[in-house]
């Protein structure tokens, strides 16, 4: 694992790149492992039973062809050795636990398992949520396309899609199965990795059982302590405030309702000509009878097609208004009632400076010369006065005890209105009403934060810590292979410079062997990479425990620190201070 991340640091190549690389080589005819999977083997995950996987890797990262194959006997000399290694007769592990007729054995063996696949669920979870984005930039490009052929209008620069005469607005069937490929590959990629991730959910759920069966809790016999899980409703470190609200169960669900169903209209294209036919799909049909909407609805998906421009505005106006520097509040549910009246304008003004939309003549904004609303609700209940009757409107509704958010385009009408009104003459939607809405972004995930994934007993304890400092340390000992945000670092430490009280517990921590990791130092990453651990974005920060790799430890990802190998600790591994080079 280390030869093959060695080659591409030097070759400058990340995992998507090496991917991309072994996909065009034409080396395996199709049966490519998927992205999830790759990053799972780079990781030491099986790699030593992928022989041709790794002479594959060799050839496209290293071009001079006598030092590939160098290399190539370098690692097939590495993968006898651990095949030889695999051989051997099981050695007695050091610190072995006593003998207490297999409980405490049986015990820690879960405990071990639970830390791994904790990692293995992170990643997963990860790799699900950037495959669905990917898909969803190609579900808006498709959507963008059949929005302007219904139309029969030329993109105006906003598409870089041929137009044949000028004047009518063409598809090929080329250009939309090229993009239905790619969409394809990127929900399989998707799926794969949800059914990774619910796979570790479920070892998860058995493991805590299996604790639960010892009668030990959270703490084993000898004084132990289990790793907090991460995954979801499963697994009692749900997103949940104080009060115990619970995440839904299924944090994994797609956006893919939220456009219209591709694969059905292109069923549509007419192969002698290249050019689409529209006629019996209901949702273009209607976007033909109303292209003022289809017109602001195409451009919406233009300034942000997979979502994540609107999910920094109201993630961003989230953390404005809780002001976790000055609070230490991380919850929305924590927010006055007039602040939480707040979060709509605050997610407005952003939106406007984030996408660049110029001011309505009378309503909110100017989207593609149209003018366009907008409004926000944490849940479905939006209200429209009278005056916004026949307008269009930009509906937009997120809540972070689900973690979920969404945003749509209505036509305002009458019929789609409850009859009764409030004391301003305002109505919400009813059932029709919702129906009609045009999803643009449906149920998208929000930027987690370690605070809410934690549970409620686990966050009461690090806030009981005196200091800011104490609680930083209390924080990556207590979400130890979680990504941390700046966000969670500023409640915490109830300061602005939260970043500074992280960077000393990096230091003070380092005699435990907990290693902290930031996403802004390139050394951090490859650590993250070479233990298997999820990618580091670059504004969050991650903990791990480590120890010196030992008989024992064989097969686990290790990085090397002064010139010793390092692997992720087991429970039972007793604390090593980690050398100078880990937090120099």
């Amino acid at each position: 694992m280390l030869l093959l991340l060695d080659m591409r640091t030097q070759a400058r190549l990340s995992v998507e790149d090496v991917h991309e690389l072994l996909r065009t080589s034409g080396q395996f005819d199709g049966q490519l492992p998927a992205r999830s999977t790759l990053y799972r083997k780079l990781s030491g995950v099986g790699l030593k039973n992928e022989r041709r996987l790794i002479e594959a890797i060799v050839r496209v990262c290293v071009p001079d062809a006598q030092c590939a194959n160098t290399l190539r006997e370098q690692a097939i000399s590495l993968l006898h050795q651990a095949w030889s290694e695999d051989a051997e007769p099981d050695r007695p592990e050091p610190g072995e636990v006593p003998d207490d007729g297999g409980s405490l054995a049986e015990l820690v063996r879960v405990q071990r398992e639970l830390i791994d696949t904790q990692a293995q669920l992170t990643a997963a979870l990860q790799t699900a949520t950037e495959a669905e984005k990917e898909s969803a930039k190609s579900r808006a490009l498709i959507t963008t396309l059949l929005v302007l052929g219904a139309l029969g209008r030329p993109a105006a620069g906003r598409v870089s899609t041929p137009s044949p005469d000028g004047a009518s607005y063409a598809v090929s069937g080329i250009e939309l199965s090229r993009l239905r490929t790619r969409l394809a590959a990127a929900e399989a990629e998707r799926d794969e990795a949800q059914r990774v991730a619910r796979a570790a959910q479920h070892r998860l759920a058995e493991a805590g059982n299996l604790l639960t069966a010892h009668g030990t809790g959270s703490t084993d016999p000898a004084g132990l302590s289990a790793p907090t899980p991460i995954g979801p409703v499963e697994w009692p470190t749900t997103r949940a405030d104080p009060a115990g609200q619970a995440a839904p169960a299924d944090p994994l669900r797609s956006s893919c309702q939220a456009l219209p169903d591709t694969t059905a209209i292109e069923r549509e294209v007419e192969q002698g000509e290249g050019v689409l036919s529209f006629e019996g799909h209901e949702r273009v049909r209607s976007l033909e009878q109303d292209p003022e909407l289809a017109e602001v609805l195409a451009e919406m998906l233009r300034l942000d097609p997979d979502g994540s421009r609107m999910e920094s505005v109201i993630d961003g106006a989230g953390r404005h208004l809780l002001d976790p520097a000055h609070t230490g509040r991380y919850l929305w549910s924590q927010l006055t009632k007039v602040e939480k009246t707040g979060l709509g304008i605050a997610v407005y003004h952003r939106m406007q400076r984030e996408l660049g939309l110029a001011d309505g003549l009378h309503l909110d904004f100017m989207v593609a010369g149209h003018d366009v609303d907008m409004k926000f609700s944490r849940g479905s209940n939006w209200m429209f006065p009278p005056e916004l009757q026949g307008g269009l409107c930009l509906v937009v509704r997120a809540d972070d005890a689900s973690g979920l958010w969404s945003i749509g385009l209505l036509r305002v009408r009458s019929e789609l209105m409850h009859a009764g009104s409030n004391r301003d003459g305002k109505r919400g939607l009813s059932a029709q009403g919702r129906e009609a809405i045009h999803w643009i972004h449906s149920n998208l995930p929000l930027p987690e934060h370690a605070l809410r994934r934690l549970s409620a007993d686990t966050v009461s304890s690090i806030f009981a810590k005196a200091s800011g400092q104490a609680r930083t340390e209390e924080l990556f000992l207590q979400a130890q292979l979680t990504p941390i945000t700046t966000a969670d670092l500023s409640a915490v430490t109830m300061q602005a410079d939260g970043n500074k009280r992280a960077r000393e517990a990096r230091r003070r921590l380092a005699h435990r062997g907990v290693l902290v990791l930031n996403g802004t130092r390139p050394r951090d990453v490859e650590w993250a990479w070479g233990l298997g651990l999820p990618a580091l974005e670059p504004s969050t920060w991650m903990s791990v425990r480590l120890t010196p790799a030992q008989p024992g430890h064989e097969g686990t990802p290790t990085i090397m620190l002064d010139g010793t190998p390092w692997c992720v600790a087991h429970p039972e591994d007793l604390e090593v201070p980690l050398p100078t080079a880990a937090f120099a």
